[in-house]
């Protein structure tokens, strides 16, 4: 299956299919913010994108070509990050997950991320959370092909 993604100033959005490479593959669509936020924070950034995308694997049933969409937004002085899969999945079990079974990821979102929530719609499961950006250098920079001089 293909990816589709765009990019904005503003904004990396993308939508995968729903396997193993995805986590990969999302974590380098936000490397375009990564200039937008301090160490630390974009590695946690990092970490729970994985965790969402693995939490969107592990859930089940899911149909087959199932998809994952992310969205990732700088604001002035956070970022805003959204994952959507038509899994079964975000549930926080009722006792805390060990790592690897359902929950985890959100137990990690919920640890990490100033806020967050999930959403739950007929065929539709998302995760969000929103970190404080610790350093502001700006807004997400896409890189731009380099022109050779006139």
């Amino acid at each position: 299956m293909a990816v589709a993604a765009t990019r904005t100033r503003e904004t990396v959005s993308v939508v995968l299919p729903l396997e193993p490479e995805s986590a990969s593959r999302a974590r380098r669509a936000v490397q375009a913010c990564r200039e937008s936020l301090d160490r630390a924070s974009f590695l946690d950034l990092e970490l729970l994108i994985s965790e969402l995308v693995a939490e969107a694997l592990i859930a089940r049933p899911r149909s087959p070509g199932a998809t994952l969409g992310l969205q990732a937004e700088l604001r002035d002085d956070r970022v805003n990050v959204e994952v959507v899969t038509d899994a079964e999945a975000y549930r926080l079990p009722p006792r805390l997950p060990e790592p690897g079974e359902p929950g985890w990821g959100l137990h990690l979102v919920r640890r990490l991320a100033d806020r967050w929530g999930v959403r739950r719609e007929v065929g539709m499961a998302g995760a969000w959370l929103e970190m404080r950006r610790a350093v502001e250098r700006g807004e997400c920079q896409v890189p731009r092909p380099k022109t050779p001089p006139a």
